[in-house]
């Protein structure tokens, strides 16, 4: 008997941690109500088991749960908090009431920009007792912001601490994008634990020590990079040249991209900025690297390249 109980509980850890992302959003996304912080890590708590689990639980329900608020994006409200203090433990306090006023009005509201998904994300941690930080940088969401480095952040996100590791997560980006001027929630598992050897080709901290598990690069590097979008980053094609996100034209005012590992039967297509026509282009095989060459219209900025109806990257035209 003893060795069956034994064997018995062995099996459910081993089920516990090999908890999905799926099995745990179907958890989640019962959660009904509008539910504190601390009712939601009351009940994540209760339901799981694993510091990975309710890592996976939060994430899941901010995502589900907290939808982008596009008019504080496009209109943004001053925010400048000041506060005197006399003590280092008084002035954590008042840092303290900021960050829950974000979170309560961003549960309340069940809307906030990536401060409130990041502030929320951080604050149910704490209460499950997961090491975590509000990271601060930079992120590049449109061809706007190519080859123009910015003076100040315009993102935050989270590293959380898990198994002795810093993993990094998005719950803004996890949880959709704005498309023609509207918000779409779209889950991505993608921002949750975002691989570390891609995580510089959207993200940069302010603080250099997040960058670190990553590499190293300049803030002129990173707005000088292409424009990665998803479905790029979670596929396996690599783009080998440009190793800018800038385009140069030839003498015969065409441009070309170099990648590696495309599908044969990919749908490849381009598109300018200001034509709502997407052109089918060929590619070429040529030892084991696919070659797309086009040619772009005289007064044409911008570039996005289309794989199988998604727009993958993104390109300035010189």
């Amino acid at each position: 008997m003893k060795l069956y109980s034994t064997f018995l509980f062995l099996l459910f850890s081993f089920c516990t941690l090999a908890q999905s992302m799926q099995e745990v959003k179907a958890v989640t996304d019962t959660y009904s109500g509008l539910l504190t912080a601390e009712k939601l890590a009351n009940r994540i708590n209760t339901d799981f088991k694993t510091n990975d689990a309710k890592i996976k639980a939060v994430y899941c329900w901010i995502t589900k749960n907290i939808r982008y608020d596009l008019e504080e994006f496009f209109n943004p409200t001053r925010k400048e908090f000041r506060f005197s203090y006399q003590t280092e433990e008084e002035k954590n306090q008042k840092l303290l009431a900021i960050k829950n006023n974000t979170v309560k009005k961003t549960l309340q509201s069940r809307k906030g920009v990536c401060e409130g998904y990041a502030q929320t994300f951080s604050k149910i941690c704490d209460l499950l007792s997961i090491e975590n930080e509000v990271v601060a940088g930079y992120v590049k969401p449109t061809y706007a912001y190519l080859g123009k480095p910015l003076a100040q952040a315009n993102h935050a996100w989270n590293a959380v601490k898990l198994n002795d590791e810093w993993i990094f997560i998005d719950t803004t980006w996890g949880a959709g994008f704005e498309v023609n001027g509207k918000w779409k929630r779209q889950f991505n598992q993608y921002y949750f634990n975002i691989p570390k050897n891609k995580l510089l080709k959207t993200h940069l901290a302010e603080k250099s020590i997040w960058n670190l598990q990553a590499g190293s690069i300049t803030k002129e590097l990173f707005f000088n990079q292409p424009i990665y979008k998803t479905p790029f980053l979670q596929s396996d094609v690599v783009l080998v040249k440009p190793n800018t996100g800038k385009l140069q034209k030839n003498n015969n005012g065409l441009v070309t991209i170099l990648v590696n590992k495309l599908p044969p039967a990919s749908d490849v297509r381009v598109g300018f900025l200001g034509n709502p026509y997407a052109q089918k282009v060929s590619v070429i095989n040529k030892q084991n690297q696919q070659i797309i060459t086009v040619k772009p219209p005289a007064d044409a900025q911008y570039l996005f390249l289309i794989i199988d109806n998604e727009v993958v990257l993104t390109f300035l035209i010189d």
